[in-house]
């Protein structure tokens, strides 16, 4: 069956509320159109059990700008960069229209999972001259919403991302909420691009607070840290204390007797202070066995999307279909999906669909502004309810 995807729509919303989008007129770019091949729907009332599907494109006298539907398709295949590239210079040089605030909420969004601060921040000053209301906040120690995902296997993690500033005091609190209904928590440092002397005094506080409380945090990524501290640090010269104390306990966690040692000497000759004690560790073995036994982190039953979704995954809106067994309102979180190529979500559009054709009504509720677009583009957004997070 042949669906027309691209009706009239109305425009966007301000950042952070859903309205339905406008429709696709012209093709992405070939490239992109190669990549996403050619799809076949079911028929009505069929719930998809594959990833193929058909789309049939009619073009309407209405579309989404064509930048915003690039960067979509950019993004949608893991193209980040280009996708950025591409909305920087579309915000301030082409006339947007209503849907400038979508195309501004993806940029932020890019930014913030490159880890670009600085042009995030001078983004926000734009923003907030051009609109005349706050822009969004960079969320320090994460992704976007995307990025930042559900600790891994629902155990006890909190991760960060970016640089470990000043700014990530907030996001390293999750660390004793976690902390309070578990033995043992991981902190995921492996995205964590800089750390600067606040940081580094930050995340030293949280593990000195989790040691007197007698807990065990294990650090993941550690090894990678401990490579950006050791060049940040220069014996003789008495600065950064912070990462000196911070990469001690790296070369403890780390088992790294002999590096720990030479380091806590030029330690003790720069600051003029006693060298620092090795302390026996347990062995990695024991450490990561009480992690994995953390219980799952009590959150109220939802229905959602998580990490990162493509025609390869299997079975992928089985929540969705199990839900929909069980009430005619499906709402589905996507806070914590992450991203989603073009053939899912037209396996996505196709269970919508026939959910519809069932009396089933589906909202994806706190999606980032990236997903949005993309649904938005081949036509979700008529068939379901997307609401944005709010900025």
């Amino acid at each position: 069956m042949a669906f027309s995807l691209f009706g009239k729509k109305q425009p966007p919303s301000p950042l952070g509320v859903k309205a339905p989008a406008r429709p696709l007129q012209k093709p992405v770019a070939p490239a992109v159109q190669e990549e996403l091949g050619s799809l076949d729907f079911t028929q009505p009332g069929e719930l998809p059990s594959s990833s193929q599907a058909r789309i049939e494109v009619q073009e309407t006298a209405q579309q989404v700008p064509p930048v915003i539907e690039q960067a979509a398709m950019l993004y949608s295949i893991e193209q980040t960069q280009s996708a950025c590239a591409a909305l920087a210079a579309a915000v301030r040089e082409q006339d947007l229209g209503s849907h400038a605030p979508r195309a501004w909420g993806m940029l932020f969004e890019l930014y913030q999972l490159l880890g670009r601060q600085s042009d995030f921040e001078q983004l926000a000053v734009e923003y907030a001259g051009k609109f005349e209301t706050s822009p969004p906040a960079w969320a320090a120690g994460e992704g976007t919403g995307p990025e930042n995902a559900a600790p891994a296997g629902g155990k006890a993690t909190v991760a960060l991302s970016g640089v470990l500033n000043a700014k990530a005091q907030e996001a390293l609190k999750q660390v004793f909420k976690v902390a309070e209904k578990s033995p043992a928590v991981k902190l995921e440092l492996g995205k964590v691009t800089d750390v600067d002397e606040q940081g580094c005094a930050l995340l030293n506080n949280v593990l000195w607070q989790m040691k007197r409380a007698r807990k065990e945090c294990v650090l993941g990524g550690a090894d990678k840290i401990a490579a950006l501290l050791a060049r940040k640090i220069v014996p003789g010269r008495r600065e950064n204390e912070q990462a000196w104390l911070l990469l001690l306990e790296l070369y403890q966690q780390l088992s790294a007797q002999h590096d720990f040692e030479e380091a806590a000497v030029n330690y003790a000759v720069t600051f003029e202070v006693s060298p620092p004690s090795w302390e026996p560790v347990r062995s990695k073995s024991t450490v990561a066995a009480e992690v994995d036994t953390v219980p799952e982190i009590e959150e109220p039953p939802v229905c959602a999307l998580e990490g990162c979704i493509t025609a390869a995954s299997d079975d992928a809106f089985a929540t969705i279909r199990a839900r929909a067994e069980a009430t005619s309102d499906v709402e589905v979180d996507v806070s914590r999906l992450r991203r989603m190529d073009f053939v899912a979500a037209a396996n996505l559009m196709n269970l919508v669909n026939a959910l519809a054709l069932a009396q089933k009504n589906v909202r994806l509720v706190r999606a980032s502004h990236l997903l949005a677009a993309l649904w938005e583009v081949i036509g979700l957004d008529r068939v379901a309810g997307i609401e944005t997070r709010k900025a």
